[in-house]
């Protein structure tokens, strides 16, 4: 007969089945991370990483840190689309154990595992850490960050305090949404000390000092960079490659987090907070309070999904928790009715395997087409063709012009030639028109419509221009004078 001690005790699957497990989940994501790491060529992004990194670190639209990384790799390896995407791609292994040991200090071991497991196969996630940008990095850091400061509500050290503030200024030196994390660690404090009464440990001196080092650390970049992005984003590009708000929550729910796991973290973050869980209110901040703000950011300015990539393991980790909540509320009701699922002396740790196995084929299932198309098809503008079929067979004096200007920089290596396309004008035509030289023209087939929504510049192309090849995504023509 089970008692509530043997119950309490079996809650748990053995540690050493645990460490097995995180390290075969993290062998998965590797893999899959690693695989074809190297393989498309880079895209506008990609390019403009590159490009900034080997570049002056202060005069970019993005905080330096991530560059810094990439930087020092490509010097050290050399530049291949490979060694580019090798620090994205290690950030976001380390991801899943992580993981892993944030759910398990919020909720328990399984749930930790669960939601490391959700990680590990994440299309979304994969296909982000096999970038050259800075996403991976900004969870890393995110993750660190709130998981000392919920250290400190257990155990108030000075010690814990400042290791969260260091890994929150990473953050902010990584991506600029990482203020959010100051904001997300704000309302979880007044949310359940001052709205829900929950009692915790608050060392107000060791907080004042939190806030203080982050801003006294930060200021360099408040003071340099934060201006010059500003200016950008207000007065730079006319083009809108953003997406509209509905398209935005279209693509953030059914593309990136997914129906599943938008619906578990919903349910998950009401049950929590009806419960008063710490750890519930943390991850539901986490979760809700960057996708809002960027959701309000796309009336103003260019917003995609992946500026809250940092998000997941919010989503993974809610997840995970009604996962587990309900698995074990069916196995006490059939222990209750007498009912024994799994007829075995060790009775938790067949249980703990077969959680195990039905959500491993579940997930395994719902992620299978997107990895099929994330490993099968091209997901970026074949860059790297188009310029290569350009450099095999232009003159030395002929111009280039192009809607992807970092991209043909970077594989062309040479600005002296080069028109660049970022809206359409008439002007550019004229100038393409009244050129002495032959002209290639090298169109992004994704974006041209955002630079030309009239169609008057792709109606010159397609009749005063010849097509000459057309690599994945990308049309390459030739103006003849």
């Amino acid at each position: 007969m089970l008692t509530k001690t043997s119950i309490k005790r079996n809650l748990s699957a053995p540690r050493t089945l645990n460490i097995f497990l995180i390290i075969l989940i993290t062998i998965i994501g590797a893999v899959l991370r690693f695989y074809k790491l190297g393989a498309q060529s880079f895209w506008y992004d990609e390019a403009s990483s590159i490009l900034d990194a080997r570049g002056n670190l202060y005069n970019i639209s993005h905080p330096p840190l991530s560059f810094l990384i990439l930087r020092i790799v490509i010097e050290t390896l050399g530049t291949t689309e490979f060694t580019a995407r090798l620090p994205s791609c290690l950030f976001g292994i380390a991801t899943i154990p992580l993981i892993y040991f944030f759910g398990k200090q919020l909720f328990g071991e399984k749930e930790g595992l669960v939601a490391s497991f959700i990680i590990s196969l994440s299309p979304w996630y994969i296909r982000w850490s096999q970038e050259a940008r800075m996403y991976t990095e900004l969870t890393v850091f995110t993750i660190l960050a709130l998981y000392f400061f919920y250290r400190t509500i257990y155990k108030t050290t000075l010690t814990s305090y400042v290791l969260s503030v260091l890994f929150t200024i990473l953050a902010f030196y990584t991506h600029y949404l990482a203020i959010l994390i100051l904001v997300i660690i704000a309302a979880w404090l007044i949310s359940i000390k001052f709205f829900e009464k929950i009692e915790i440990s608050i060392n107000y001196k060791y907080l004042i000092i939190f806030f203080a080092l982050f801003f006294i650390f930060t200021l360099p970049l408040f003071l340099t960079i934060i201006p010059q992005t500003l200016t950008f984003k207000i007065g730079g590009t006319s083009s809108r490659w953003g997406l509209p708000i509905h398209i935005y929550f279209l693509t953030l729910f059914e593309d990136t987090f997914g129906p599943t796991l938008s619906l578990f973290s919903v349910v998950s973050a009401i049950y929590l907070i009806s419960q008063k869980n710490k750890a519930g209110y943390l991850l539901t901040g986490y979760a809700a309070i960057p996708v809002a703000t960027v959701s309000v950011l796309t009336f103003v300015t260019n917003v995609v999904p992946r500026y809250v990539i940092f998000t997941l393991p919010a989503f993974a980790l809610l997840s995970s928790s009604l996962i587990i909540e309900i698995f074990e509320r069916i196995m006490k009701s059939a222990k209750e009715k007498k009912f024994h699922v799994i007829m075995l002396k060790n009775l938790e740790l067949n249980k703990f395997l077969a959680l195990g196995f039905v959500f491993a084929t579940v997930i395994s299932i719902i992620n299978l087409p997107a990895l099929f198309e994330h490993y099968t098809k091209e997901i970026h503008p074949d860059w790297k063709s188009a310029c290569a079929y350009v450099t095999s067979n232009m003159e030395p004096e002929d111009l280039i012009a192009t809607t992807g200007d970092k991209a043909v920089e970077y594989y062309l290596g040479k600005v002296d030639y080069r028109l660049s396309i970022e809206f359409f004008e008439p002007s550019v035509l004229e100038e393409i028109q009244n050129s002495e030289e032959k002209v290639w023209l090298l169109i992004d087939n994704a974006r041209i419509p955002s630079i030309d929504p009239d169609y008057e510049f792709r109606a010159w192309l397609e009749s005063d221009c010849e097509l000459m090849a057309e690599p994945h995504s990308i049309k390459v023509y030739l103006f003849t004078p």
